[in-house]
C-alpha cells in the first residue's frame, strides 16, 4: 500500500491513504474521529441520513488492520459519536469490531463526544498516551514539550484544491514541526478548512497539508 513518510521528533511516521497513520517502529496504527453511531444518532433526531456509516467505517479500519498487522490500534477520540452509540451497534457492526479487537490491541483516547469509556466495548481507555517522543491526544494542545511531537484529531482538517479548473474540498493531514493533525476517518464527518483560525494558529513556519489520491499522497501548498 502506498504511503508518505514524514518524521516528527525523530519518529518515523507513515501517512496512509484514507487518513490513517502507521508507526513502523512500534507497529502502531492510528485513526481519528471515527464517530461510530453518528447516522443512528441523526436518525433518532429526525435527520434522515442514509444507514451504513458505522459499518463502512469499521470495514475500513479492519482492512487497514489486516494490511499492516499492527500490534496496537490507537483511536484518537470521538470514536463514538455519543455515549449511547455502543448500545446502538448492530450485530454485524459488533462482529466487525470484535474481529478487529482479536487482531490488535485497541487503545481508545477519550474525546469530547466520548469523554467517558463506552460500556461493553473492549480495549483500554486513556485521556492521552505517550510512546517514545510522540504524544497522542484528541484535542491539540497549545504547547508541546521540547523534543516531543503530538498526534491529534478533533478538528477534521480539509483543504481546498483546484484540479482542471474545478475547486473541491478534500480531507487532509496537516503537519508542523512538532505536531500532526489527522483527518476524520469516519464516513459521516464534516471538516474545517486549514485556513480557519482554530487550525492556523496551531501552525507556524514549516506547516504542510497532505491529501491522498488513487496512487499516492501529495503535499499541497
Amino acid at each position: 500500500m502506498n504511503f508518505r513518510e514524514i518524521t516528527l521528533a525523530g519518529e518515523q511516521i507513515w501517512l496512509l491513504p484514507g487518513g490513517a497513520v502507521f508507526l513502523p517502529a512500534t507497529q502502531t496504527l492510528v485513526v481519528a474521529d471515527l464517530h461510530l453511531g453518528k447516522g443512528t444518532s441523526a436518525r433518532s433526531r429526525g435527520l434522515l441520513l442514509p444507514p451504513g456509516d458505522t459499518i463502512s467505517t469499521l470495514e475500513k479500519v479492519l482492512r487497514l488492520v489486516e494490511a499492516y498487522s499492527p500490534r496496537l490500534l490507537v483511536a484518537l477520540g470521538d470514536s463514538f459519536h455519543d455515549p449511547g452509540a455502543g448500545e446502538r451497534l448492530l450485530d454485524e457492526e459488533k462482529a466487525l469490531l470484535d474481529t478487529t479487537l482479536r487482531k490488535a490491541a485497541i487503545l481508545w483516547i477519550t474525546g469530547n463526544h466520548d469523554a467517558a469509556p463506552i460500556a461493553n466495548i473492549g480495549g483500554e481507555w486513556l485521556n492521552e498516551y505517550q510512546s517514545g517522543n510522540l504524544i497522542f491526544r484528541h484535542i491539540p494542545s497549545a504547547r508541546i514539550p521540547a523534543g516531543k511531537a503530538e498526534l491529534a484529531g478533533h478538528l477534521h482538517p480539509k483543504v481546498r484544491i483546484r484540479i482542471r479548473g474545478h475547486v473541491m474540498r478534500r480531507a487532509c493531514f496537516i503537519t508542523g514541526n512538532d505536531r500532526l493533525i489527522l483527518p476524520a476517518f469516519g464516513s459521516y464527518t464534516g471538516g474545517l478548512d486549514i485556513s480557519d483560525p482554530a487550525l492556523a494558529t496551531l501552525f507556524h513556519q514549516g506547516s504542510a497539508a497532505y491529501v491522498w489520491g488513487a496512487d499516492q499522497i501529495n503535499r499541497v501548498a
